[in-house]
Order: structure tokens, then C-alpha cells, then sequence
């Protein structure tokens, strides 16, 4: 990170808080009995130096530079070509030691991987779940971030929309909400767009350049510092008949059942029972069938999304995105969990 950038933390108090998260892992490394293990993607080299990104193609899940964590080392292992800006942009007074590794050898980084761990370490896959779990508790930095990010996200759509006249295209929404966030510094991991119809037809519409004529759905999630936003929005340039207005309000309170079930202590699995209940009761008891419905979101645009029964407890500190649809209609909105109650993100 740049000094310029918001919420830049003092680089002591960065390095503090990333040599905790290393002994975090070392933690599960002991636990699993391994020498060594190799975070090859994005969201935990992201996690792990507070905020660091270590891709080049954008969307790529693994970064091209992984971090070895041994139980007394912890090091970069950058191709040649990567290095510099890495060492210089990245991990500059962080407590993990640059190695570097040929770039045209593409088992460079497990070799050396092995050299420096002394035998074979594991791969990020081995601690899965585990790993997930320790970024799931958000620290207040990066509550502030996401709460920065959040705030640029609803900008950029509230503007992109207001743009939108009869005969816009989905490709025109894309870009003016896109070029808002990037002059930012923010990346647009999922832009969605939906012009009538097609509203209707995909819970995942690509923009195709199709024109605008009565409504619109816009899904983007934004992401800086590693970390993700998410929202939903939907334009009406004529006022919805009696039926898509019905659903419209069904989706808004089938949310607003998911939102009262999220308190620490419940469960995901919690959540997603309230929501099922209030698609039976507003009479649309299978819509939850042909979307997921959210989940835990951080460090990934979703960390883990919520199912049935699903046991993962919610702890104040984390983050949560919850998006139910009903064919024609679809609500989403980021919010943190506090002690005692939601803090809206971007809705």
C-alpha cells in the first residue's frame, strides 16, 4: 500500500498485525504436522499482509506470488520479474523475507518451497476450511475499509443508474459504473447487467449491449485492499405492474427476514431457514431453490455461502452479503454484524 491510500496503517503497526496472522497459521500448520505451507491464492496472500495483491491477471483466484509460512520463517517466493515491485509495493517492513525464484521454471516456487521448508510442504488446499475461518472475524481496519468501499460502491451505481435513458445499453451501464470505481483504485471482480427481459431469464446476466427500454438490474462487487463489497440494484423507468411490484416487495422482506435472523450466535444455517420460511409465506416457497443466498463475504466475494443446516457460527466483526431473488425481482446489500445488530455497508 501506498501512504496515500485511505486507512493506511503506521507500517509498525501493520507489521504487528501481519506477525500475528503468521502465527495464526502456524498454529494450524502444528496442528496438521507439516514442515511448511504454500498460500498460493489472492485472498490469502491479501489477508495475510493486511492488504497486499500480488496478481497480474486479474482474474486469476492465485496470485503470482505465493507465501511460504514455515514454523520459523515466513517468505515471499516471487518469480524474477515480480520481485521488485512485490518487495518494494507489497511487503515493505512486513516480516516476511523475499525469495527469489526463476521465472521461466514453472516448478520454481515449489522447489524452493521444499529447500526452504525442509521437506515437502503442504499445499493451501490442506488447511482449507481452516484458513477460511481465521479471516471470517474482520479487524476494525478493515471495517473501515470495507466501510470506504461500501460507500464508493452505492456512488458508483447511484450514478451509473442515474445515467441510464430509454435506449442506454447494458455494455454503457458497465463502463460508467466500472470507470467510477477503477479511477478509485478499485478492481470490479463481478459486474452484471440486465436490460427487461432478461431480468427475468438470468440470475447471472453478462452484459450483451442490449438496450434499456423499461428496466434495468445492476450487480456489482468491488474490491480493494483484498476485500469485497456487494449490491444489487434495479431501475424501473415504468412503473412495475401488479405483479413484478408484488414480487419486488416479497424479495424486500424475504431480506429483511434474512437481516433479522444474522446475529452472533446464529448460524448460517439459521439465516438461511428464515429465508426459506419467508419465500413460503410470501408464496414463493421454491425461488430459493435457483439462486444461492448469500453468505459471510471478506476476503472473497462470497467466503462461504449459506445452506441447510449449515453450522457456521456468526460472530460480531464479520461481514455478510445476503441476496435473495424471485424470478423478475432480486435485493443484495453488504452489512457487518455487531454486538447488537447489522451496520449497512452498501445496500
Amino acid at each position: 500500500m501506498s501512504g496515500h491510500e485511505p486507512f493506511d496503517l503506521p507500517v509498525e503497526r501493520r507489521a504487528e498485525m501481519v506477525a500475528q496472522r503468521i502465527e495464526r497459521v502456524r498454529a494450524l500448520l502444528a496442528a496438521e504436522g507439516g514442515p511448511g505451507v504454500l498460500l498460493s491464492s489472492r485472498a490469502a496472500f491479501a489477508w495475510l499482509t493486511l492488504g497486499g495483491q500480488n496478481h497480474v491477471v486479474a482474474a486469476s483466484a492465485e496470485g503470482a506470488v505465493p507465501i511460504l509460512v514455515t514454523r520459523a520463517a515466513c517468505f515471499a517466493l516471487a518469480p524474477a520479474n515480480e520481485a521488485p515491485r512485490i518487495a518494494q509495493e507489497e511487503l515493505a517492513g512486513l516480516p516476511v523475507e523475499m525469495a527469489t525464484v526463476p521465472w521461466h521454471d514453472a516448478d520454481a516456487a515449489a522447489h524452493e518451497a521444499r529447500r526452504l521448508a525442509g521437506d515437502e510442504a503442504l499445499e493451501e488446499a490442506v488447511l482449507g476450511a481452516r484458513l477460511v475461518d481465521l479471516r471470517l472475524r474482520l479487524e476494525a481496519v478493515e471495517h473501515d475499509r470495507m466501510r470506504w468501499l461500501g460507500a464508493l460502491c452505492d456512488s458508483a451505481m447511484a450514478s451509473g443508474l442515474a445515467a441510464v435513458r430509454r435506449g442506454s445499453t447494458e455494455d454503457e451501464l458497465s463502463a460508467h459504473v466500472q470507470a467510477s470505481l477503477v479511477a478509485e483504485g478499485v478492481r470490479v471482480p463481478v459486474i452484471l447487467v440486465a436490460a427487461d427481459e432478461r431480468i427475468d431469464r438470468y440470475r447471472h446476466p453478462l452484459p450483451q449491449g442490449r438496450r434499456i427500454e423499461r428496466r434495468v438490474m445492476l450487480i456489482v462487487v468491488a474490491e480493494r485492499w483484498g476485500l469485497n463489497v456487494a449490491a444489487t440494484r434495479i431501475l424501473e423507468l415504468d412503473p412495475p405492474d401488479g405483479d413484478l411490484q408484488r414480487r419486488l416487495e416479497a424479495t424486500g422482506r424475504v431480506l429483511a427476514a434474512m437481516r433479522a435472523a444474522t446475529a452472533p450466535g446464529r448460524t448460517l444455517g439459521d439465516v438461511l431457514a428464515a429465508a426459506r420460511a419467508a419465500y413460503s409465506t410470501e408464496g414463493f416457497p421454491d425461488e430459493w431453490t435457483l439462486h444461492h443466498q448469500g453468505g459471510l463475504i471478506g476476503y472473497q466475494g462470497r467466503e462461504r455461502i449459506a445452506t441447510p443446516a449449515d453450522a457456521t457460527r456468526i460472530e460480531a466483526g464479520m461481514a455478510v452479503a445476503w441476496n435473495p431473488s424471485i424470478t423478475g425481482a432480486k435485493a443484495e446489500v453488504t452489512d457487518l454484524v455487531g454486538e447488537s445488530g447489522l451496520e449497512s455497508i452498501v445496500e
